[in-house]
């Protein structure tokens, strides 16, 4: 209690010297849920508090997050450029233990076309573990790479050392994004971490790979040639890839073609995609299934069906049904893969997990409504009610097959506070409570 008292001043103290010291924005943000109703429990709390300085182009951010039994991390950020240079970096502790968990930086210099750049982590393996020394087991790696256009040619070069690659990322979503990724947020559980990991403990890197993907566009198709080396066998593999190709069939698309080339094999990799267009309120999900050979096409399977219609009002009807949870692929790149729905309605693959409703609820009818809240904010409730239609004891219903309904209310006050309240009501009653609060200035 003491300690979260200094804490509590400390901040207040921090906030209004920085008040008078420039601009100064930020957030308070408070999550809590129950669970457990017969007694009631606490099933989490957590509030982060954000503070933003900008001075001189630069932002310099803290974010302190206390959860329900201690005080869970505490980040430092700082992003910004001088002259042709940009800057991002990153602390994070962990005051419970207390420990240093990681530190992570970018910097990036644009010129002629041409942007080099160096990315480098420190992370500690134990971080929360134990306190020191016992919980210091500190890895370094970082990578150094550039990337441009010369001519009609676009390159991309990366040389890791001990890091993760992170030139795959740069080359599908841009440098931005890999930045944005060295300090994670997982939309779906909420929590924070490093996007790119260490490969293995200790302060002299070494280096583990080399990567190089050249682009060079014809007048039919794009030729994308990728070349790997890496310090365990030298040369990899290097890939020809060719995407988007046509077929002669409107519906259908060769998605991507590889070759690759290693010491001693070869593989050739072919996907074969539907191509469909535009609906609008019934939005079906098809995959193709597979035939007899590894690239032959034996039917079109009906994975999915989704239903959208605004009725007006600011008022949205969504249903959905999920037929097929694996999803059929025509190739030898990858097999079946499997996908669920999420929360909101929407279908996720196998590598996202964490954003599954559940891996049995296959079934959904939901309403959204959209409106002004009081002093100028807005409100938002949706009611999603949740059905298993499936054979199987994995999920034990009742009446329609129903399982759970979740409602969740949104009320913004004024511009700056918005008050949340979700609900789950399950086959034995209320089932949890959510409530939060989120101020910004």
């Amino acid at each position: 209690m003491k300690k979260a008292l200094v804490i509590s001043l400390l901040l207040v103290a921090g906030l209004g010297l920085a008040a008078f010291a420039g601009p100064l924005s930020g957030s308070w943000c408070v999550y809590t849920g129950f669970d457990e109703f017969q007694p009631v429990s606490m099933l989490y709390f957590e509030s982060d508090v954000t503070l933003d300085y900008t001075t001189c182009g630069w932002t310099f951010s803290s974010t302190a997050v206390m959860e329900k039994h201690h005080f869970g991390n505490l980040y430092f950020e700082a992003e910004g450029a001088i002259g042709a240079f940009g800057f991002y970096g990153v602390l994070d502790f962990i005051p419970q233990t207390p420990s240093f968990k990681f530190m992570a930086g970018a910097v990036d210099l644009s010129i002629a076309g041409m942007t080099a750049y160096a990315i480098g982590v420190l992370s500690n393996a134990k971080a929360g573990t134990a306190p020191p020394p016992d919980g210091i087991d500190n890895g370094l790696g970082y990578n150094v790479g550039a990337f441009g256009d010369a001519g009609v040619c676009s390159f991309w070069f990366e040389a890791q050392f001990n890091l993760a690659t992170t030139i795959a990322d740069i080359y599908d979503y841009g440098y931005d994004y890999v930045v944005g990724e060295l300090l994670a947020f997982d939309p779906c559980t909420g929590a924070k971490g490093i996007g790119y990991d260490v490969l293995q403990t200790g302060c002299n890197p070494a280096w583990t790979g080399l990567d190089a993907y050249i682009e060079f566009p014809f007048a039919c198709l794009d030729l994308i040639t990728k070349v790997s080396f890496g310090c365990a066998v030298g040369f990899e593999q290097v890939c020809f890839e060719l995407n988007d190709l046509c077929l002669g069939i409107d519906w259908l698309l060769l998605d991507d073609l590889n070759i690759c080339f290693e010491v001693q094999t070869k593989t050739v990799c072919a996907e074969i995609e539907l191509v469909l267009g535009e609906c609008v309120c019934v939005i079906p999900t098809l995959s193709l299934i597979q035939g007899g050979t590894a690239v032959s096409v034996g039917g079109i399977s009906l994975d999915a069906v989704q239903i959208e219609y605004d009725m007006g009002q600011g008022v949205t009807f969504k249903a959905g049904h999920l037929f097929n949870a694996m999803r059929g692929r025509v190739g030898n790149c990858r097999g079946e893969k499997e996908w669920h729905w999420d929360a909101s309605g929407e279908l996720q693959p196998w590598y996202k997990a964490d954003c599954w409703i559940s891996d049995e609820w296959d079934e959904y009818i939901a309403v959204l409504i959209d409106g002004d809240a009081c002093c100028g904010g807005a409100f938002s409730v949706e009611v999603f009610n949740w059905f298993w239609t499936g054979q199987d004891d994995l999920v034990a219903t009742n009446f329609m097959d129903w399982v759970q309904t979740r409602a969740a209310l949104k009320i913004g006050v004024g511009a700056n506070t918005t008050l949340g309240f979700k609900v789950r009501l399950g086959q034995a009653g209320l089932a949890r409570v959510d409530l939060s609060a989120c101020f910004t200035f």
